[in-house]
């Protein structure tokens, strides 16, 4: 009976035992498994593996190896327990699944938990593994039971855990091994969803640094409109900063208009794309871009938008130069069919102005034939003049150069004007520095361009305004020479839109009286002077011309 009694008992306390391990694994199991709930470093996730790992099981050293990608090579990624040269040896060179033949490759060539009862005098134990062994007998840390378990995920190996009890040599059981497969299970699941975490962090941060550095401005956006990235670039075009973003919609980041709207909304909802779509847009500051658009959805795996990412170019320059360079073509077609019919004209208008004028010497002063008569020959005249600006405007110019500070060209030029400014209660204000600029120009050419400028602006306000002629120096690049750039703003009438890409054009006017000639020829003046004139307006707000060229 005694003996019935203290087996009963003994089998008693090993129930308790398992019973106390299994708790004891479940709650180390539950706390790992918290895990999952963070977005922990993976560095993090191995040690608390085996720490709780050696807690739960009473292990004195535990290490983790994982599998390269490529499946080739085993390397070390976490120890505990080791003296600090073995845990050198250990993360030293990674093992090689083909060559090193030893109990860390046979584990993951078999996927299944390898013990060995007693590392010392095991029968299986390879070359490779009896140095290992002597490795860690000198170091005080000589192996005995020794526990190798996979790490699995979905059927595929990744790794290994392996522990020992090198300090207190009691004997690995047969429900430690289970408790440490289980275990082993639950972190695999753990170590794999921190590497997927890492990874998606590391694209993350990849394209957040290429959505940094675009030259291009990027703007990403939820469903909702809600501005979710707004990159440097896109700061620097739009003139808002990211901060400003996020508290408007990316459609209220420029006033829309139905079709605009309605070509949004397709891309959120029938995930058109929409490709280099340009548009001006008018910054806080006033300034007046022409921007390049590009739309498209982003689409998951279901198809189900969540947002839309908006790619901002800058092409004001790019605009502003190819329409130079288109009316700089128009110009000089439109200049050589003007002079092409002007001489066709000359020679026949001159001879009806000789025969009206020997008609007109036949008549008496105050008779209606010889007004009518005088009438004709002043509107000859007209022609005549006007002839002459069109073969002026065709041929090349005679440009008498010289070094001249642009500066007083402009004061002098604005004094011609300030009498019939004055008359007309309009004022002219000098907006520059004092300082000389010297230019190569022909004083007298360009004196006629900055003359019909503002004389334009006088007539573009008529009656009380302001003028504010202004000039500064620039350098975009180092490498390139310096440009002043010089600026005729009225707030006057201002110019429709419609007009504004023929208002260089020859013969084009707006004026009741007048050839259409004036702003053609300062265009040629200042083309030919290696410069550029452009023009920027509003209606009923104002215009303003502006002039840039080189510096001597």
């Amino acid at each position: 009976m005694r003996g019935v009694s203290a087996e009963r008992a003994a089998q008693n306390q090993r129930l308790t035992d398992k019973l106390a391990l299994k708790n004891t694994l479940l709650s180390h199991i539950h706390d790992l498994t918290s895990l999952l709930t963070e977005a922990p470093d993976l560095e993090q996730v191995f040690h608390e593996i085996l720490d709780r790992a050696m807690a739960a099981l009473h292990f004195d050293r535990a290490v983790i190896m994982l599998l390269s990608e490529d499946g080739a090579k085993l390397k070390c990624q976490c120890v505990k327990g080791f003296t600090p040269e073995g845990e050198r040896h250990a993360r030293g060179t990674p093992l090689s699944i083909e060559h090193h033949d030893c109990y860390e490759t046979r584990v993951i060539q078999s996927g299944i938990p390898l013990f060995i009862q007693n590392a010392a005098d095991d029968p299986h134990a390879t070359a490779l593994d009896r140095a290992i062994n002597q490795i860690h007998i000198r170091q005080g840390q000589e192996r005995m039971s020794l526990i190798y378990v996979p790490l699995k995920h979905k059927g595929k190996i990744m790794g290994f855990i392996g522990a020992d009890r090198y300090r207190t040599r009691v004997e690995i059981t047969q429900d430690e091994i289970e408790a440490l497969v289980i275990f082993a299970n639950q972190a695999s699941i753990v170590i794999e969803n921190a590497r997927l975490y890492n990874k998606l962090n590391e694209k993350q941060v990849l394209l957040e640094g290429v959505i940094k550095c675009s030259v291009d401005g990027i703007v990403i956006s939820d469903i909702m409109g809600n501005i979710l990235h707004f990159n440097p670039r896109a700061q620097e075009i739009l003139g808002i900063s990211e901060d400003e973003a996020r508290k408007i919609l990316a459609q209220e980041l420029s006033d829309l208009d139905d079709n605009e709207r309605t070509r949004l909304y397709n891309v959120f909802k029938r995930q058109e794309h929409i490709s280099h779509y340009e548009r001006t847009y008018l910054r806080n500051d006033g300034k007046r871009l022409v921007l390049n658009l590009s739309c498209f959805a982003i689409v998951d795996a279901d198809q189900k938008t969540l947002g839309v990412v908006t790619e901002v170019t800058d092409v004001t320059e790019k605009k502003r130069m190819d329409d130079y360079l288109v009316r700089v073509e128009k110009f000089a077609a439109l200049g050589h069919v003007a002079s092409v019919i002007a001489h066709e004209i000359r020679n026949p208008l001159s001879g009806i102005a000789t025969t009206v004028q020997n008609l007109e010497m036949e008549y008496e002063e105050d008779s209606p034939q010889k007004k009518d008569l005088q009438s004709i020959i002043a509107e000859v005249d007209r022609l005549e003049k006007m002839l002459r600006e069109i073969l002026d405007l065709a041929k090349p110019l005679q440009l008498q150069m010289e070094d001249i500070d642009v500066m007083d060209l402009l004061s002098s030029t604005i004094a011609l004007l300030n009498k019939e400014a004055v008359k007309r209660k309009i004022t002219i204000r000098k907006d520059f520095d004092r300082r000389a600029v010297s230019i190569n120009a022909d004083p007298q050419r360009l004196r006629q361009v900055f003359l019909n400028l503002t004389l334009n602006a006088i007539d573009a306000i008529g009656e009380q305004g302001e003028i504010v002629i202004s000039a500064t120096t620039v350098q975009n690049h180092p490498d390139q020479n310096k440009r002043i750039v010089i600026n005729f703003k009225d707030n006057g009438v201002g110019i429709p839109v419609n007009h504004l890409n023929k208002i260089f054009d020859p013969f084009f006017t707006t004026k009741k009286v007048g050839t259409g000639l004036g702003l053609a020829v300062s265009h040629r003046i200042v083309q030919d002077h290696n410069g550029m004139i452009e023009v920027e307006s509003n209606e009923k707000r104002g215009t303003n011309f502006r002039i840039t060229l080189p510096v001597a």
